[in-house]
């Protein structure tokens, strides 16, 4: 008989930084603001992370996560704040990439989150238009996760917000699993450093619920002992990002 030499608890999904945690692609998107601050600590950038979204818009259950973890959050500089509605949550975000361009900022920059169902993507596109517009921080960026629903499982139609993202000139990433969540999160947030653009996360029913093949703890690829899943080559998105492609005041 084995015996197991640690205790595992449900927090260690959030706090682990080694081996393999197990997450719904919920959790991957919970644990992606705690990540990155670990990812941006250890560059020596302070960077908070600042969430935002409608509570009659859940990306099934996401917000409740977040609630379920705001002392994870809070230690780790993230801000977990509903909106009014989708398009208030968005102007939110907007406002969080200027604050890093006062002169009495206590952070480089602000990651900013908000996140939504398709039907709230409809009603948020002016605001967050306007928030691509002006542009992401290049030490801060913004996401957009949305919750796409193909089946129509809990929603009165079905959706994919593949065109209504292309028309805002975001670009879209797609993870499969709760890895790919991770993985194409912490992309995201490169890439938006780096070309001023808000990028959207595609999240389907499947991902957001389902319990995938167990998720790296760090941000490489684990080696894959068991199972058919081999490990991934090297990815493109390793590389330290540039300077932003939008210029912003610098501060004094």
């Amino acid at each position: 008989m084995t015996e197991i030499s640690e205790r595992v608890t449900p927090k260690d999904r959030y706090t682990a930084t080694t081996g393999l945690v197990q997450l719904t692609g919920v959790q991957a998107l919970a644990r992606l603001p705690i990540e990155q601050h670990r990812r941006d600590r250890a560059r020596g950038r302070r960077v908070a992370t600042f969430v935002s979204g409608y509570e009659g818009s859940p990306l099934a259950g996401y917000d409740l996560e977040l609630h379920r973890q705001r002392r994870l959050l809070e230690a780790g500089d993230v801000v977990f704040l509903p909106g009014l509605n989708e398009e208030s949550a968005a102007t939110a975000v907007q406002g969080s990439q200027l604050a890093g361009t006062f002169d009495d900022a206590r952070y480089d920059g602000v990651l900013g989150i908000w996140y939504g169902k398709a039907p709230g993507l409809d009603r948020a596109t002016d605001a967050l238009r306007h928030g691509n517009l002006m542009g992401a921080h290049p030490d801060g960026g913004a996401l957009v996760l949305v919750g796409d629903d193909p089946a129509a499982k809990s929603s009165s139609v079905p959706s994919s917000s593949e065109p209504a993202l292309a028309d805002l000139a975001m670009p879209i990433l797609y993870p499969a699993d709760s890895q790919e969540v991770l993985d194409l999160g912490r992309h995201a947030v490169e890439l938006s450093r780096a070309s001023g653009l808000w990028v959207a996360l595609k999240i389907v029913t499947a991902v957001r619920t389902a319990q995938g093949p167990p998720a790296c703890a760090t941000t490489s690829r684990c080696a894959w002992s068991t199972g058919s899943r081999s490990p991934a080559p090297p990815r493109p998105w390793s590389a330290a990002p540039t300077a932003g492609s939008r210029s912003w005041p610098a501060r004094a």
